[in-house]
């Protein structure tokens, strides 16, 4: 298969100080190795917070970041409404299988055709970085400490509640998922700082962003992920 990579991307996780296990997951579809042999889909980046007031928010977080894989798969239309429908069937899942006692946010960034669509429930964001400009294509408040509205697991609601964007893309911009452990310390302008320090390498910059958060002995589980448009 002839494949060129149209990102170069990187992902990490920490666990928060005041937890026992990391409840957050992270996924990078940008190979044809993990896009079940799809290569040209473009590429989905996605981070998920397993919330831990419900037992089961770490099982929440890995299902949703597994099941965004069936994106390629070959009966699915590569639409945003597709991204949807499957976000909206994950949330399904969850409710039925654990009914009530699991739960997360996502926020997922497809990346195709000079275009990045962006998908959010709940509070984690996404953000894009050109130049020297940084800016939230998600929505919300950045706050960690208020209460969460919107989450996977709530039910056949969240169809109306899914966040759906979509910006121009161009060689050289950054696109970085948080999840709250991350705003809760690091600001949009300091995020932009990480990557200019970083000089476009993903992994360099998601290590400082979770380096500040170490620093701050982050309470929260905080994952980042940063992918460079080529």
């Amino acid at each position: 298969m002839n494949w060129t990579p149209k990102t170069r991307a990187w992902g990490a996780s920490r666990k928060g100080d005041q937890h026992s296990r990391n409840e957050d997951a992270f996924v990078l579809l940008d190979h044809p190795v993990r896009t079940r042999g799809v290569a040209d889909r473009g590429c989905v980046f996605a981070v998920a917070d397993g919330v831990s007031t419900v037992s089961d928010g770490h099982w929440a977080s890995q299902l949703t970041i597994s099941r965004l894989s069936q994106f390629f798969d070959s009966y699915i239309e590569p639409t945003p409404t597709s991204m949807v429908s499957l976000i909206s069937e994950i949330d399904w899942e969850i409710r039925g299988e654990r009914q009530g006692k699991a739960a997360c946010t996502v926020a997922a960034a497809w990346v195709y055709n000079g275009r990045v669509h962006v998908f959010q429930v709940g509070d984690s964001h996404v953000f894009r970085i050109r130049g020297n400009a940084v800016q939230r294509l998600t929505v919300g408040d950045e706050d960690s400490g208020r209460k969460l509205d919107n989450f996977l697991g709530m039910g056949p609601e969240v169809s109306e509640v899914i966040e759906l964007v979509d910006h121009e893309v161009i060689a050289g911009d950054a696109v970085i998922l948080v999840t709250d452990g991350v705003t809760a310390f690091v600001s949009a302008d300091e995020l932009g700082s990480f990557w200019a320090h970083a000089n476009g390498d993903p992994a360099a910059a998601t290590q400082a962003i979770l380096g500040a958060v170490s620093r701050n002995k982050g309470p929260d589980d905080a994952t980042v992920v940063a992918a460079l448009v080529l």
